[in-house]
């Protein structure tokens, strides 16, 4: 019985944290289509983060947002972009923010 147990919590460990890669990587991929189009622009790295507990006091959706950071290089200048990210119905919106 306690064999089954710790499977079944193991498989629900698994299951959610494959979900959650899932999730960032719609967001990551609706962030970079949001990006402006500039020509050359390259995107050096992409990571996801925690919504600031300002916002998120203040949100009233059933989803929990996340911030997708993307570093990118456009004319020679190095810059951050964020962008806020919501899942609803397996689509992803984005917004973006200021850091």
């Amino acid at each position: 019985m306690r064999i089954m147990l710790a499977t079944a919590a193991s498989v629900t460990l698994l299951v959610t944290a494959s979900s959650r890669a899932e999730d960032n990587k719609a967001c990551m991929l609706k962030a970079a289509e949001a990006l402006p189009r500039i020509a050359g622009l390259v995107i050096k790295r992409t990571r996801t983060r925690p919504v600031p507990s300002a916002i998120l006091a203040t949100w009233k959706g059933q989803t929990r947002p996340i911030i997708v950071d993307m570093d990118i290089v456009a004319a020679g200048d190095e810059e951050t972009l964020s962008f806020m990210c919501v899942l609803s119905k397996g689509s992803a919106f984005v917004r973006r923010v200021m850091n």
